[in-house]
């Protein structure tokens, strides 16, 4: 990790597209590149799953699901067509843990909390998921835990349990996103004084959202610092949330499954390190985006939708990819 205080802005960001992002070749299949699952969304809180994978969809995965509650479901297939939405979560009676599982088996990486809500059967069938995400498929699958599944790793009587689930997972293969709130209630739970010292008890990501983002791992930290906007609107960490997941996919199409042969090749954890890393600069050009277009009107939409642009901005156009067939 320490070749990482040595990179620019602009030198981090050209790293992980040569190192994690799959370039757009005709001989890529459909899921590919991606295949991201979002986990939450009850009756009360809808936008949160929309705006996470709506990010994750327009940042270029290829497939994008948003498995929620069953009374959440028509209200996010309104909001766009794009989305494949999956009625499997309740919030009372059982939820159809052989529907969630053929789901799961066909993801590449997972986004679980947003709008997820604290209804306890709802909590308790996520604590299956990532149950399942370990034995079934030995913590391989990535998961990025904000909001309410930030709930579970630090408040009783969740946290023993869920702690215990998120270090079986394969080390990297676990990212989460809190506020400085949410920051403050893991690190008293674990008896932490710093992020890395998180990283290092569960063998995980941990990226500290604030005035700037500070991206910990095991070995130490890296800080995002890149123009934002200081107007702050409700769902900029669902965007967040998508966009790190859609680089994490990238990630795996380029380390486990070697869909191509990148210029650099990094270990998993650097390759993490750095979806992150995109992922908060990525936010941040968002926000700088449409504040500059819609100023104090901003919104979460306005915000939202800036995701390719910024993609475009930060990471250069994908047509321009296409050069290098050999790497294949």
């Amino acid at each position: 990790m320490s070749l990482f205080s040595k990179l620019s802005h602009q030198e981090l960001l050209l790293l992980a597209k040569r190192s994690c992002v799959p370039p757009l070749l005709p001989n890529f299949h459909k899921g590919q590149n991606g295949r991201v699952c979002i986990i939450g969304g009850c009756e009360d809180y809808t936008g949160a799953p929309y705006f996470s994978a709506h990010s994750a969809a327009l940042f270029g995965v290829d497939l994008t699901h948003v498995m929620c509650e069953l009374n959440a479901a028509p209200v996010i297939k309104s909001y766009s067509p794009n989305l494949m939405v999956h009625p499997y979560l309740r919030e009372s009676g059982s939820a159809s843990m052989d529907k969630i599982c053929a789901l799961l088996d066909r993801m590449h990486v997972c986004v679980v909390g947003p709008g997820l809500g604290r209804n306890t059967s709802m909590l308790e069938t996520t604590i299956q998921i990532l149950e399942y995400l370990v034995q079934k498929h030995e913590g391989a699958i990535p998961v990025v835990l904000d909001a309410d599944g930030l709930f579970l790793v630090s408040s009783d009587p969740y946290s023993k349990k869920v702690c215990n689930l998120l270090r079986r997972f394969q080390p990297g293969r676990v990212v989460l996103t809190p506020n400085v709130v949410e920051f403050g209630r893991i690190t008293k739970r674990l008896g932490c004084k710093t992020g890395a010292d998180v990283a290092r008890e569960l063998q995980c990501i941990v990226v500290q959202k604030g005035t700037h983002d500070t991206i910990w791992h095991r070995e130490g930290s890296l800080k995002c610092a890149s123009e934002g906007s200081n107007k702050r609107v409700g769902g900029q960490g669902d965007t967040l949330t998508g966009a790190i997941a859609a680089m994490l996919a990238f990630s795996r199409a380029t380390h486990d499954f070697e869909i191509w042969k990148p210029p650099q090749k990094l270990e998993w954890e650097q390759m993490v390190v750095l979806s992150c890393y995109v992922g908060c600069a990525t936010t941040r050009e968002c926000a700088r985006l449409a504040y500059a277009s819609a100023k104090r009107a901003m919104q979460t939409t306005d915000l939202n939708n800036q995701v390719g642009r910024a993609y475009t901005n930060l990471l250069g156009d994908p047509e321009n990819d296409r050069d290098d067939e050999s790497r294949l």
